[in-house]
């Protein structure tokens, strides 16, 4: 469906469907359709991952590697999204951006550590803040290595590369 010509960019939903490679687009916020994510009930094929990113370019970067590292991938770009998905799926890991367009990813990390304890999160910024006292399975700066993430989330889910 093209796209209507506008003065400024919607934010968009996006998720990464394994068999086509290719960006799942849905509606603007305001709509604010959920993208297609794996349901608890379905098989788990390969292990999975949430990727909670506001930037596409380093979403669609951390698809690529993932899915070659043979993880399934979901992509949320806002908090909301995030707490919806993990309400609603089941995830090996969450790799986790601090800086959010509706705010704070710390807050995401810390309802998670209240209701999914172990479920391990993997923090990639470009922001040196402190987490306080909340505690990430690992923090890595913008721009990562991909050798590292791919080797600490390995870790993280139990798996080898």
């Amino acid at each position: 469906m093209p796209a209507k010509p506008s003065g400024s960019l919607q934010p968009t939903t996006s998720s990464f469907e394994a068999e086509t490679d290719r960006p799942q687009q849905g509606a603007g916020a305001a709509q604010e359709q959920s993208p297609k994510a794996r349901p608890m009930d379905e098989p788990r094929r390969s292990h999975s991952v949430l990727v909670v990113e506001d930037d596409p370019d380093i979403a669609m970067a951390l698809q690529d590697l993932l899915e070659f590292e043979g993880f399934h991938v979901d992509w949320v770009q806002t908090c909301r999204q995030a707490f919806s998905f993990v309400d609603q799926n089941v995830y090996n890991a969450v790799l986790l951006d601090l800086g959010l367009p509706d705010g704070d990813g710390c807050s995401i990390l810390e309802q998670l550590q209240g209701s999914h304890p172990s479920l391990p999160v993997i923090v990639l910024t470009a922001s040196n803040r402190d987490l306080g006292p909340l505690r990430a399975y690992a923090r890595l700066s913008k721009p990562w290595d991909r050798g590292e993430l791919c080797g600490i989330l390995h870790r993280a889910v139990g798996t080898t590369s």
